[in-house]
């Protein structure tokens, strides 16, 4: 079950948590963090010159400054590069607002969670 994740958040404690709950299940191969959208499209990059493997699993925060989760995945889907489809994107944030997960719905997101990630919700995820 070894997956590449990609974690974008500003929050670096939601992503040392998530990391170490990734690493302490053993379900991680790499694991990248990106504090914003545009630093993860700009680590996307990374990975089309074959610096680092793609993402299976990108887990997403929503708000954040210089581009917000929403923003991003508008511009993900503009990006063109193999084996996009297969990237599992789950929105993990600290919003409950049912607009957001409309949102989030509207653009092509089935999985939403709230932080923070556990157990749990790694491995129902992983299995779904």
């Amino acid at each position: 079950m070894d997956k590449n994740v990609l974690l974008i958040d500003d929050d670096k404690i939601c992503n040392f948590i998530t990391e170490t709950t990734l690493n302490k299940l053993g379900v991680a191969k790499e694991v990248h963090s990106a504090l914003n959208g545009q630093e993860a499209l700009d680590l996307l990059n990374s990975y089309f010159l074959g610096e680092v493997a793609i993402p299976d699993i990108i887990f997403l925060d929503l708000n954040m400054p210089i581009m917000d989760g929403f923003q991003f995945i508008e511009a993900f889907k503009k990006l063109d590069f193999p084996k996009k489809e297969s990237i599992l994107i789950v929105v993990l944030t600290s919003s409950i607002n049912p607009d957001d997960v409309k949102q989030a719905k509207s653009l092509g997101i089935d999985h939403y969670m709230t932080k923070p990630l556990d157990e749990e919700k790694i491995l129902a995820l992983l299995k779904g």
